[in-house]
């Protein structure tokens, strides 16, 4: 029938060459949105002495995409997935406190080569299965919108994908609903600090933050050579810009960004979510959700305004930073998942 109700997403991480396709391992809380799945074909004219426009076309490189977004919240647990395949592929958590497992992902700054893993993604619905194999995450946009009395705030995932592949395909059947706990922004602490100041000592910046985002572009190129066909045969890296927008009071903190701003000042900031406590674990250990990272503001906006006060809406750039293996940004994430694979 194909029945909207019944849709799903689910997928699982490559273990062998980059686009074998493997069978899913993790339902997905999340939503398959803006497709493009172009097979560009060009019809060719001719002076045939005819009306008809052609006869003939040929068929290029196929160029497919699509995003994973968590528009209502993404969670402590699917977080870890997908950065595997837009940050870092690194599974190696560190076991603490018996039952909660704590990852470190940074970006790659010089080592050459596609540090992602790749993914095969099955999505459809009670009818029809669709499979896209060697998905790996071109950019990510995550954060919240602005706290207000009345909602729940939680934190935003939206990752888009590059695809080798669509094809019809059977579901991997038998998966089971993760646990999950979406990330909420009314559960962060908010850090900053000179440039020259440990991270975990950065001093909380309270009364200040009001709504952030972050849009994370890896810059990915898909390769294609004789020989491949119509489809790329592997990704290569360029220069990843990671930036912010955030909206903030418009109190002294405010005009000290536009100091800041004004002088070009690097800056560290901190932002830890966290959520409730995991399961078994002694002593008891909270869900974590951290990001690291040194930047310089590039605006400022002084004329904003939300309930009763001004607000200021600055954009910044981050920048390479020694303490975070010369990358620019590093996130931290604890969950109770001992494997993603």
């Amino acid at each position: 029938m194909g029945e909207v109700a019944l849709r799903f997403l689910q997928g699982g991480l490559e273990t062998g060459a980059k686009g074998t396709g493997v069978a899913a391992t993790r339902k997905l809380m999340a939503k398959i949105t803006n497709p493009k799945f172009d097979i560009p074909r060009d019809f060719i004219e001719e002076d045939r002495g005819t009306l008809v426009a052609s006869t003939r076309f040929v068929e290029g490189v196929k160029d497919y995409g699509f995003s994973i977004a968590a528009e209502q919240g993404t969670t402590f647990e699917d977080l870890g997935w997908q950065f595997l395949t837009s940050v870092i592929g690194t599974d190696a958590p560190s076991t603490i406190n018996t039952a909660a497992y704590s990852r470190t992902y940074t970006p790659q700054a010089t080592a050459a080569g596609d540090t992602l893993d790749a993914a095969t993604i099955e999505f459809g619905d009670d009818t029809q299965e669709f499979e896209c194999e060697y998905c790996e995450g071109d950019s990510f946009q995550l954060g919240f919108s602005r706290l207000t009395v009345g909602q729940a705030a939680p934190v935003t995932l939206t990752t888009n994908y590059f695809t080798q592949s669509l094809t019809s395909n059977t579901k991997t059947a038998g998966l089971s609903d993760p646990t999950v706990e979406t990330i909420l922004a009314t559960g962060a602490n908010f850090y900053l600090g000179t440039e020259s100041t440990a991270y975990a000592s950065l001093s909380e910046l309270t009364g200040f933050l009001r709504a952030f985002s972050l849009d994370y572009q890896n810059k990915l190129g898909r390769k294609v050579y004789v020989g491949d066909g119509t489809t790329f045969s592997n990704i290569g890296r360029g220069r990843r810009i990671v930036t912010f927008t955030a909206e903030v009071e418009g109190n002294s903190d405010g005009v000290t960004r536009f100091t800041e701003w004004d002088l070009g000042t690097y800056k560290r900031l901190r932002l830890l979510f966290q959520g409730t406590v995991i399961s078994g674990t002694s002593p008891a250990t909270t869900r974590k959700f951290r990001i690291d990272g040194r930047f310089v503001l590039t605006a400022f906006d002084p004329i904003g305004e939300a309930d009763t006060n001004t607000v200021f809406n600055i954009t910044g750039r981050f920048m390479p930073d020694t303490a975070l293996s010369d990358s620019e940004i590093q996130f931290l994430l604890v969950n109770g998942v001992s494997s993603y694979t």
